[in-house]
């Protein structure tokens, strides 16, 4: 089993860069791979909460899991058709290592899931689906710097990377079923962050810059 305190840098400082946005180049830091075995999107979601790469996934899985049956009078509304098949996908597998298609993490119908059950910013940076998830029913921190942000990016429908913004970085629009379904208390994490929509910029001389940080080593 990889380790997270096992990082090296990867060769080329190209990878993954051609799966987010173009516009958001100039605003990442670097781009975090993770171990490959159909749990890497649970992994970005551990990697950006700082839980260890060994079991940190399982965590993951195991609270969007219980996220779901402790609300799931919320998550009949918002998955409506899919609440059954996300929550077989996010039931965490007897099994040590490996899922199925059927158990990855998909975006965006689990985004406000993951969201909501870590109290975080979940920010999809993945070519043609960026979008920003905010939590639903809790009340934000008042301070912008203890909210916490989760970027990543999709690779072909096939594999999940952690994106690091930069500080101050503006976030994708949000997920439009956020305004319907988010509760009173919870409308005040919006707050202080620049939203917008998806612009082409010249991005070509900051693409070379952008490090790639590899945690799938042995």
């Amino acid at each position: 089993m990889r380790r997270a305190s096992r990082r090296t840098q990867s060769g080329s400082n190209m990878a993954y860069s051609h799966c987010l946005e173009p516009d958001w180049l100039p605003h990442v830091d670097a781009i975090i791979d993770v171990v490959s075995d159909g749990n890497c999107g649970y992994r970005c979601i551990a990697s950006g909460l700082g839980l260890a790469d060994v079991d940190g996934w399982r965590i993951v899985r195991r609270r969007m899991y219980d996220e779901i049956i402790g609300y799931e009078y919320l998550w009949r509304e918002v998955l409506d058709s899919s609440l059954e098949p996300v929550k077989n996908a996010v039931h965490c597998p007897k099994k040590q290592e490996g899922a199925s298609f059927k158990e990855w993490l998909t975006l965006p119908d689990m985004g406000l899931l993951v969201s909501t059950a870590f109290n975080v910013i979940l920010v999809n940076l993945s070519h043609g689906s960026a979008s920003t998830f905010l939590p639903l029913r809790s009340t934000p921190t008042s301070s912008l710097h203890n909210r916490l942000i989760i970027a990543m990016a999709n690779e072909r429908n096939i594999h999940w990377v952690r994106v690091q913004l930069r500080v101050n970085a503006p976030l994708p629009s949000l997920y439009p079923s956020w305004d319907r379904y988010v509760e009173d208390c919870a409308k005040g994490w919006r707050d202080g962050f620049v939203f917008r929509d998806i612009a082409p910029i010249a991005t070509a001389d900051h693409e070379a810059t952008i490090p790639v940080v590899d945690l799938d080593t042995p």
